[in-house]
């Protein structure tokens, strides 16, 4: 062989060396930026799960402290309750229409007693 052949065949073989890299460097490019991009991806699915847990929870919170209220006001204090006060006043009502009553009964009673005691004295 001469020289000039050797030559040939070390270019040619720097040259597929090259070729090889160059092919190996574009795979490997291509798999770090599918990388890159399913891992931003991922963020993303990760930071909206993050939202929507934070809403959720700030839902139920709320919805535990309404709650809470809620039971706080049924026993501790029952007569503010609108039924309660209804029936209340229901009563109240009631007592003062049996004092009427009462009364009127009483007030028949005493004219019947007048007339009685007038007829009596008439006879």
């Amino acid at each position: 062989m001469t020289m000039r052949e050797l030559e040939i065949q070390f270019q040619n073989a720097m040259n597929e060396l090259q070729a090889s890299f160059e092919k190996q460097h574009r795979e490997w490019q291509q798999s770090y930026d599918a990388l890159q991009q399913q891992l931003e991806e991922s963020k993303q699915r990760e930071m909206a799960l993050l939202e929507e847990a934070k809403r959720r929870e700030a839902a139920l919170h709320a919805q535990n402290e309404q709650l809470e209220r809620k039971l706080s006001t049924a026993t501790s204090v029952p007569q503010q309750h609108a039924l309660v006060k209804q029936i209340k006043m229901l009563g109240a009502h009631l007592d003062a229409l049996a004092k009427d009553a009462a009364t009127f009964n009483h007030h028949l009673q005493n004219q019947q007693q007048t007339a009685g005691n007038f007829s009596g004295e008439q006879h």
